[in-house]
């Protein structure tokens, strides 16, 4: 276990280092300070109830941005290491296959994580520059959506593993983006039928549900906070389907011919 720790702690630094080379974090940051500000523009008029629409742009741009570096950044952890031949030495050394798989996660956790939390400190550091409050739910919305973060790597690496790079993006983004339109057209379209039917709602279990960790809504209409039980519940289930799809990821790994 110990070394296991040491593994992951190694790796988690060098993926950090990585993206911080790559610049992709100084890209997002750029952008979401300009989609604030443009929208923050609209005050000049002195229309009332823009403090709302400048929240939702501005914890919109959050999510869609987090969502798409989470991907990105999760889908390259292992293809390539392979391409550019860099898991020989890896491979080389005392580390399973079960313990660079869960460093390469934690990587991508911890990368997308950081970038996240910048994200929001930066974007509510511009709102409270323009005077517009956040109610003390936006804790939560940081905790769910760290949440998120760690169930869609696991989703992704597991996905790497299985389909090619572009395709492992493409099918990772619809999936975390139109999880919650999927659901809800599952439910539609079954309306008339019992919603306790078994099949439905194994079916509606297997969907991934991404949406779930999403509070941006309720951070943009100023809610009460919800009840921490949820966001324990919450963490449960993002603990059992992200190990899930790890364990997935792993029946593939241990089987495959690097090379």
């Amino acid at each position: 276990m110990i070394r296991t720790l040491h593994i992951t702690r190694a790796l988690m630094t060098a993926g950090l280092l990585e993206t911080i080379r790559r610049k992709d974090l100084y890209v997002v940051v750029i952008l979401t300070v300009l989609l604030v500000l443009g929208a923050s523009a609209f005050r000049v008029f002195g229309v009332q109830g823009l403090e709302i629409f400048v929240k939702d742009v501005a914890f919109t741009a959050i999510g869609v941005m987090t969502t798409v570096l989470t991907v990105l950044i999760a889908a390259r952890q292992l293809p390539e290491e392979m391409q550019r031949r860099t898991i020989y030495p890896l491979m080389a050394r005392p580390i399973t296959r079960g313990q660079l798989l869960v460093g390469k996660w934690a990587t991508a956790f911890c990368t997308a994580g950081l970038c996240f939390i910048i994200l929001a400190l930066v974007t509510l550091g511009l709102l409270a520059s323009l005077g517009i409050p956040v109610r003390p739910i936006f804790v939560q919305y940081v905790l769910l959506k760290i949440m998120g973060i760690g169930w869609l790597c696991a989703m992704v690496i597991a996905l790497s593993l299985y389909l090619t790079p572009a395709a492992n993006v493409t099918l990772s983004l619809i999936l975390a983006f139109g999880s919650g339109v999927f659901n809800r057209l599952l439910l539609m379209a079954h309306w008339e039928h019992d919603l306790n039917a078994l099949w439905l709602n194994l079916l509606y279990g297997i969907l991934p549900h991404y949406d779930y960790f999403d509070m941006s809504k309720k951070v943009v209409f100023d809610w009460d906070l919800a009840p921490w039980w949820v966001l324990g519940a919450m963490g449960g289930y993002a603990f059992i389907s992200g190990s899930i799809w790890l364990f997935i990821g792993w029946l593939r790994f241990r089987k495959q011919t690097i090379g």
